[in-house]
């Protein structure tokens, strides 16, 4: 029989690697990469887990990194997913650790992800005689451009290390110390559409300045830009599960000398897939009332897809009582409708695997810090990282148990 510590031991172990935490996570912020371009992350990720004697496999997918870790026994396989991508943007924040990469930032919260992904690893193989079974640590990139996690899968991972059961976190603006659950669905799906227009070139212009607002008109609500608007947000989704029919378009004027050739680029954001036909049908109906004023035509291709994110019902409900003694239970949001407005390549792992991904709080208004996602000065209160370590190992450790 093993036996896992209490949560204020947990608690103790994980605070005395705060400035550890700190220290990597500002590390990961001040070299960001690219989707595909992950190698210096990949490098410093393997590193660290070698340094702790946790058997590492590196180039999985790409950059992919795998830590493998044994508990006392035998017992479940279970997984601990992070990415490590940044996005295309320049880093506005006026601090020591920001980014060094001109016109490239984590503004979505990878390097925190990471950053708790390594800490968990730590504590795990230091109550290593405390839990059976094993912990496989996936470093996926590519996350941002939506085929990393497939990179993975084609690589084999499950066939090699068949988990079980998949864990992950993701940022979010809710206040720090406080996390966020969704049990089931999770997030919306994606879809990309490309137009190129057929047209006198003197109308071109204004027939593509019309069109993205009117295809951006479509959209039924709008990603809120305020922490008080997110708020609103996060109440609604923990009470009104027809947020769940939410759709949100955003469109982008293309240069004409794009390959393939299109004049506009197009996003349509839908928690529920089962709208899809409508939301085509009114995307053509938008299209066509515009050219037809301008005597033009058009060709509309959908070029990608991603699902929307479901998690576990079951999976969310073993490891909640977890999350509650890291963080207490007036701290939990369960939320009954998904967040709407982004999408997650992990719903590939969640088609193959029972997978959570729960959400945690990084704002701290009365500290400046709002952590919107995606901004330019996008910033987190570094408590959150002991929080997310505690809570993540917590979770592992709950599902790791005789």
């Amino acid at each position: 029989m093993v036996t896992p510590p209490d949560p204020a031991e947990l608690a103790a172990m994980v605070g005395s690697l705060e400035d550890e935490l700190i220290k990597i996570r500002r590390s990961f912020h001040a070299y960001p990469e690219l989707s595909g371009e992950e190698a210096q992350t990949a490098d410093g990720v393997a590193a660290y887990l070698r340094e702790l004697d946790i058997d590492t496999v590196v180039h999985v997918g790409g950059h992919g990194v795998l830590g493998i870790l044994h508990g006392a026994g035998k017992g479940i396989i279970v997984g601990c997913r992070a990415d490590m991508d940044a996005l295309p943007i320049n880093d506005e924040l006026n601090q020591t650790y920001k980014s060094l990469v001109l016109g490239v930032k984590h503004a979505c919260g990878h390097d925190v992800h990471m950053t708790i992904a390594l800490g968990t690893a730590r504590v795990l193989k230091q109550l290593q005689p405390h839990w059976r079974g094993s912990v496989v640590f996936l470093f996926q990139p590519a996350e941002e451009s939506l085929d990393g996690a497939m990179a993975m899968l084609n690589a084999g991972v499950l066939e090699q290390y068949p988990i079980e059961a998949l864990l992950a976190l993701h940022t979010l603006p809710l206040p720090v110390g406080s996390i966020g659950l969704n049990a089931g669905p999770c997030l919306a799906g994606m879809e990309e559409f490309k137009v190129r227009f057929y047209a006198p070139a003197g109308d071109r212009d204004s027939l593509v300045q019309q069109s993205v607002s009117a295809l951006e008109g479509l959209s039924t609500a709008h990603t809120p830009d305020s922490l008080e608007a997110f708020e609103t947000l996060f109440r609604r989704m923990e009470v009104d599960p027809t947020l769940r029919q939410t759709v949100f378009l955003s469109c982008w004027p293309q240069a004409v000398d794009s390959i393939p050739r299109h004049h506009l680029l197009g996003l349509v954001s839908m928690a529920d897939f089962d709208r899809r036909c409508e939301v085509h049908a009114q995307i053509k109906a938008e299209l066509d009332r515009i050219v037809a004023v301008h005597g033009a035509s058009y060709d509309l291709t959908y070029t990608f897809s991603n699902p929307p994110l479901h998690n576990d019902r079951d999976l969310v409900r073993a490891v909640r009582p977890a999350l509650v003694a890291s963080v207490g239970e007036t701290n939990i949001r369960d939320f009954v409708a998904p967040y709407p407005f982004a999408h997650e390549d992990l719903v590939h792992f969640a088609e193959r695997v029972p997978t959570a991904l729960f959400w945690l709080g990084t704002a701290n208004p009365a500290h400046g810090v709002e952590s919107r996602l995606h901004t330019a000065d996008y910033d987190i209160d570094e408590a959150a990282l002991s929080i997310g370590t505690q809570a993540m190992t917590a979770a592992l450790l709950l599902l790791l148990q005789d």
